[in-house]
């Protein structure tokens, strides 16, 4: 693996934590969902931000933690309980903050990029 090949794996990494956050918080803005659910929207909507269950689960309890997220177990089949997550008041004002930001973000990474010559 070269040295540009393990930047770029760092680097994903590192984008990769703060923009997860940034998309549950966005697929919760409209309505609950349980962490199963949240893993295959986020593979339809953002192929960058593959994840598996076993990272969801726990950034959905430590955002629970912080109070972004509220949960509710569904037992309408008992024998595969769902634990919903919904954002809080918190949650909403945080999502607004970091759309905001990651919108401005963006757009001016784009704008430098494009004028280095890269798409």
């Amino acid at each position: 693996m070269s040295k540009a090949d393990k930047e770029m794996d760092r680097w994903a990494k590192e984008v990769k934590r703060g923009a997860v956050t940034l998309a549950i918080l966005s697929l919760l803005d409209k309505e609950p969902a349980y962490g199963y659910e949240l893993v295959k929207r986020l593979e339809q909507k953002v192929s960058f931000l593959q994840l598996e269950q076993g990272t969801v689960y726990p950034l959905l309890r430590r955002m629970e933690k912080r109070g972004l997220l509220v949960s509710e177990w569904d037992y309408d089949d008992p024998t595969k309980p769902k634990k919903y997550y919904g954002l809080t008041s918190e949650g909403r004002n945080a999502l607004q903050m970091m759309a905001k930001t990651w919108n401005i973000l963006s757009g001016e990474m784009k704008e430098i990029t494009m004028e280095a010559g890269y798409q």
